[in-house]
């Protein structure tokens, strides 16, 4: 069975740019993995062997126009990284940046199934605040989970 990067925890973010990533998260990331920008303003950290599958399925299975548009939005964003010793990674600055983390002192480290992604905690707590539970039991419903 495989693992999925669950739960979600705040973190500081030192004055250099650096956060940790939980202990429980750390193995699951691998040596080398890629931050890239992710949706709704969060920067998003991709294990090799999953960014790999999924630049695979953009080149295969989207169409050329469309491809482009897919390769600007993450690849001109993404950054092959690891964690120091520490377990701490360094954020970009451009990366903080489109993720709204300029100037924050914390963000939330929140494990998105095959990702792990990092919020500003405001956008974050909006994000879980607009989730209204009668749609979530039919999102279920519709795919008979």
């Amino acid at each position: 069975m495989e693992d999925y990067f669950v739960g979600h925890k705040i973190h500081k973010i030192d004055n250099k740019g650096r956060i940790s990533i939980p202990a429980n998260m750390r193995a699951g990331l691998g040596q080398e993995f890629i931050a890239s920008r992710g949706f709704g303003k969060c920067i998003a950290l991709f294990p090799l062997e999953e960014w790999n599958a999924f630049l695979k399925r953009i080149h295969d299975d989207v169409s050329q126009s469309d491809r482009k548009q897919l390769e600007f939005f993450f690849l001109a964003n993404a950054e092959k990284l690891s964690l120091d010793g520490q377990g701490r990674l360094l954020l970009n600055e451009n990366l903080r940046k489109q993720a709204a983390l300029i100037d924050e002192d914390k963000a939330e480290v929140f494990g998105n199934n095959r990702r792990i992604e990092i919020w500003n905690s405001a956008l974050f707590a909006q994000q879980l605040d607009a989730i209204n539970e009668a749609d979530v039991e039919s999102i279920l419903d519709k795919y008979g989970i």
